[in-house]
C-alpha cells in the first residue's frame, strides 16, 4: 500500500485542478480546445477527414492543402505547422497530370512522376509504385490486410525539390513519405482537418464522446502528450441487420460510413429497429440519403428526419405519432428534449428554432431576431431557460420560458474567440457548467457557463455528479467557499475552500434518509438538502480517466500503461460508508492497518464478477478508499467496462485499459 501515496498526491492535485476549472473567474466567451485535430485510428499516425487537393510550389518549398469547408492551408516545414492562406494566381505550382484513368474500384488513377524517368504511381484502395513504366507494381501501403494510411487514395503530390518526398491524401487525411512510400508518417496532427462530428454524450466526470461519419465513434484518452481522440467500438448495427427493403435503398451520392455502420431510416436500440421508416420514403431510392436522429428524455422518445419530420413515442418505441411535417421538406437539423419535463422540446427546422411545451402537439417559432442562417445545432438548460444555437454564423443565445408558452427573447451573439468556420454541433454539461462545440476541421472546444458553474450545489467529489451522500463520503460544494460546515447537525470537516468551491467530508456518524448541510461563508450562509444512503460508491475520475493504479508499480493504468491480467489494481473511491475500527472524519487514515469498509464490496469487469482482495481507507488520506481487485487471467486486451458496488449499490462505470 505504500506505493499508493505518491500517486494519490498527484491524483488529488489533478482532481483539485479539475474542480477549480469549473469555478474560476468568468471569462466572456473564452473557449479551450480539447483533444486536438488528429484521431488515433491504428494507422501510421493520427487520422483526419478526406482532403480535396494537395500540391507543392514549383520550388518545392511550400506544401498546399485544400480542405473541404475549411479553406486552403500552407506549410513551409512539410506539415509540422500550417497557416491558412489564399490561392495566389501568380505563384506557379507543381501539378501532376493523371496520365491514365480506370473504371475499377481498386484503381482510380495512374500518375507519372515528372522528376523520375519510368516511375509511376497508381492510386486506388492502396498506393502502388512502378519503376518500369507500369509493367510491375509494388503495393506501398499494405499492412495486415488493410492500408497503413487508410483506404481510397485520391490525392498525390511529389516534391520538385526532392522526388523521394511524396504526400498522399485519402479517406483518412494527409500522409507523407520521405522515401517514396517505403515508410509513412501522418500530417494530420497539426492540420485543422477534424471530421465533422456530433456529440453522443457529455458527463461532468468525462470529456464528451462524438460520432463522425468518416471515422465512427471517437472518445478521448489520456496519453503522455495529453488528451487525444481515439476511435472506439461503435454500437451501430451491421448492414446485414437492416430490413431487406432498406438494404435495397441506394443514396446518391452514397454516404460515407465507417466499418460497422449502416444507414437506416428507422430508430434502433440494441441492434433492433423500434420504429418504422420515419422518413416516410417507402422504397424510393432517392430517399435513402435522408437520415434520422433520436433521443429519449423523461420517458418520452423523440425522432427527427432530414426531410422535415418530427415524431413522438410515448410507449418506449412501441408506436410513433407524427408531431411535425414541414411543408417544404426542409431538414430538421437539431432536436432537444427537456430531461425533466417530458412535454418540452426544441427543434431547428429549415434554420428556424421551434419550441413545443405540450409534448409535440404544437410548435411555435421562437427565432425572433435570430439572423437567418443554416443553423445546425442547439443546446438548452431548462432551469435557467437558456437556449444556444450554432451554425455558420457562430454561436447565439437567448433566454425563454421552456415550460410555458410565451414570447421569444432577443438573441445575442456569444461566439467569442472560437475559430472561424461555423459550428457543427453543441452539447451542454449542466452539472459542471460547460458548453461544448464541435467545429468541422478545427475540433472540439468548451467554454465555461458561469450561471451554471457558479450555482450552489453539492456533488460527489469523485466524479462531480449529483448522487446521495454517505457516511464518510467526500463532497464538492460548488458556489461557495465555506469557513464552517455542519452535516446532519454534526461538524463536517472542511478539507479545502478556494476558487468558489468547498471540499468537505460527511461525518461517519450521520444517520437517516436525508442530510441537511449548513454552510457558513464569509459573506453568507447556505442550506442544502441531500439524500443520504448508507453507501454511495463512486470511483474517482479525472478528465474521463479513472484513478486506477497498478498494485505492483503504483502507476496509473491507461493506454500507455495498461493493467495486466493475472495481476491486481488499486481503485480510488469514496462513499463506501462505515469502516472498522471506527475512524473520525477529517483525520488522515493511519499508514499501518488502515480501517476497512464494513459494507460488502464487489467488482465487475465487462459484466463478470472480479475478486475483491481488500477495501480500506487509503493510508494518509481523508475520505478516500482503496479497493484492491484481482484481474482474472485471460481477460481480453483492450478497453473494458469496470465498476464496483457497496452493499449492492453500484458505482459509476469507468473504462479500464487491459494489456496483453
Amino acid at each position: 500500500m505504500q506505493t499508493v501515496r505518491p500517486i494519490l498526491t498527484l491524483a488529488a492535485c489533478v482532481l483539485s485542478t479539475l474542480v477549480g476549472v469549473a469555478a474560476m473567474p468568468a471569462a466572456p466567451a473564452h473557449w479551450q480546445q480539447i483533444g486536438g485535430t488528429g484521431v488515433a485510428a491504428g494507422l501510421a499516425g493520427p487520422a483526419g477527414r478526406p482532403v480535396q487537393e494537395a500540391w507543392f510550389s514549383a520550388d518545392g518549398r511550400r506544401l498546399y492543402v485544400a480542405l473541404s469547408g475549411n479553406g486552403l492551408w500552407m506549410s513551409e516545414d512539410l506539415g509540422l505547422t500550417w497557416s491558412q492562406t489564399t490561392r495566389d494566381p501568380n505563384e506557379p505550382v507543381a501539378t501532376l497530370g493523371v496520365t491514365e484513368s480506370t473504371d475499377g474500384a481498386a484503381l482510380s488513377a495512374i500518375v507519372r512522376n515528372p522528376y523520375r524517368a519510368a516511375v509511376s504511381y497508381a492510386l486506388g484502395d492502396h498506393l502502388y509504385r512502378s519503376d518500369d513504366d507500369g509493367r510491375e507494381w509494388t503495393n506501398l501501403t499494405a499492412f495486415e490486410g488493410g492500408s497503413v494510411i487508410g483506404a481510397g487514395q485520391s490525392v498525390l503530390a511529389i516534391s520538385p525539390a526532392d522526388p523521394e518526398v511524396i504526400v498522399v491524401g485519402n479517406s483518412m487525411g494527409l500522409w507523407k513519405s520521405y522515401d517514396a512510400g517505403i515508410t509513412w508518417s501522418s500530417l494530420n496532427s497539426a492540420l485543422p482537418n477534424f471530421p465533422s462530428a456530433r456529440f453522443v454524450s457529455v458527463a461532468a466526470s468525462a470529456p464528451p464522446t462524438v460520432d463522425t461519419r468518416s471515422l465512427g465513434r471517437l472518445e478521448l484518452i489520456r496519453t503522455a502528450g495529453g488528451l487525444m481522440w481515439r476511435t472506439a467500438p461503435s454500437p451501430a448495427a451491421a448492414s446485414n441487420a437492416l430490413p431487406a427493403e432498406e438494404r435495397a435503398l441506394v443514396a446518391t451520392p452514397e454516404p460515407s460510413m465507417p466499418p460497422g455502420y449502416a444507414g437506416s431510416n428507422r430508430v434502433w436500440r440494441d441492434a433492433e429497429p423500434i420504429s418504422p421508416d420515419l422518413t416516410a420514403c417507402g422504397t424510393e431510392a432517392s430517399c435513402a440519403e435522408h437520415a434520422i436522429s433520436a433521443l429519449k428524455a423523461n420517458g418520452q422518445m423523440w425522432a427527427a428526419t432530414t426531410n422535415g419530420r418530427i415524431w413522438v413515442s410515448r410507449d418506449d418505441g412501441g408506436s410513433w405519432q407524427p408531431s411535425w411535417t414541414d411543408r417544404e421538406g426542409r431538414p430538421v437539423t437539431s432536436l432537444w428534449a427537456d430531461p425533466e419535463q417530458s412535454a418540452t422540446a426544441l427543434a431547428i427546422v429549415g434554420g428556424r428554432v421551434l419550441r413545443s411545451t405540450n409534448g409535440g402537439a404544437s410548435w411555435f417559432d421562437i427565432s425572433s431576431d435570430l439572423p437567418n442562417s443554416d443553423w445546425s445545432s442547439l443546446a438548452a438548460d431548462s432551469t435557467l431557460g437558456t437556449v444556444y444555437v450554432g451554425g455558420p454564423l457562430g454561436l447565439y443565445a437567448t433566454r425563454v420560458d421552456l415550460a410555458q408558452p410565451g414570447p421569444a427573447g432577443s438573441w445575442r451573439e456569444i461566439t467569442g474567440d472560437l475559430p472561424a468556420g461555423g459550428i457543427g454541433d453543441l452539447a451542454l454539461d449542466t452539472q459542471r457548467g460547460r458548453l461544448y462545440a464541435s467545429l468541422p476541421g478545427s475540433g472540439v472546444f468548451w467554454m465555461r457557463v458561469p450561471e451554471i458553474a457558479d450555482a450552489l450545489r453539492a456533488l460527489s467529489a469523485a466524479d462531480l455528479t449529483q448522487r446521495p451522500a454517505a457516511p464518510g463520503s467526500l463532497l464538492t460544494i460548488l458556489g461557495t467557499e465555506a469557513t464552517r460546515a455542519r452535516a446532519g447537525g454534526r461538524a463536517a470537516p472542511i478539507l479545502d475552500a478556494a476558487d468558489g468551491r468547498t471540499q468537505l467530508q460527511v461525518p461517519f456518524a450521520v444517520e437517516g434518509g436525508s442530510l441537511r448541510l449548513h454552510l457558513d461563508a464569509s459573506d453568507a450562509s447556505h442550506v442544502l438538502d441531500m439524500q443520504l444512503e448508507n453507501v454511495s460508491p463512486a470511483i474517482f475520475v479525472v478528465d474521463g480517466e479513472p484513478l486506477v493504479l497498478d498494485s505492483r508499480t503504483g502507476a496509473l493504468a491507461g493506454w500507455d500503461r495498461p493493467a495486466t491480467p493475472g495481476g491486481s489494481v488499486l481503485v480510488m473511491a469514496t462513499g463506501l460508508g462505515e469502516v472498522t475500527p471506527a475512524w473520525p472524519a477529517g483525520m488522515p487514515s493511519p499508514e499501518r492497518d488502515p480501517p476497512r469498509a464494513v459494507a460488502r464490496i464487489e467488482a465487475s469487469l465487462n459484466g463478470v464478477p472480479a475478486e475483491v482482495i481488500s477495501a480500506r481507507l487509503a493510508p494518509g488520506y481523508v475520505g478516500v478508499y482503496v479497493v484492491e481487485i484481482a484481474l482474472p487471467v485471460g481477460t481480453p486486451a483492450g478497453r473494458a467496462q469496470f465498476s464496483i458496488a457497496a452493499a449492492g449499490r453500484s458505482s459509476n462505470r469507468v473504462g479500464l485499459v487491459i494489456g496483453q
